[in-house]
């Protein structure tokens, strides 16, 4: 019942560039990698991670599959 209340409001701040957790502006969010041509990982400062898709010029919540992808990058990094 309670996802039935925050989906919604949640889907309507991600349509308005803001992070779900702290409405910080996306857009001022630190852009930290880019995982192919099409997409790039947004990290808000509240430390929530978001996917901007180029193509289409909005964001969406990375999934436990691109969040895993870019810390397996991060890694071979250091």
């Amino acid at each position: 019942m309670v996802k039935k209340l925050i989906a919604p409001f949640q889907k309507i701040l991600i349509e308005r560039r803001l992070c779900v957790g702290c409405t910080h502006p996306l857009d001022k969010a630190n852009k930290r990698e880019i995982l192919d041509d099409k997409r790039t990982i947004v990290q808000c400062k509240c430390g929530r991670r978001f996917i901007l898709d180029r193509e289409l010029n909005s964001y969406r919540r990375a999934t436990l599959e691109e969040d895993q992808e870019y810390i397996n990058k991060k890694k071979k990094i250091r």
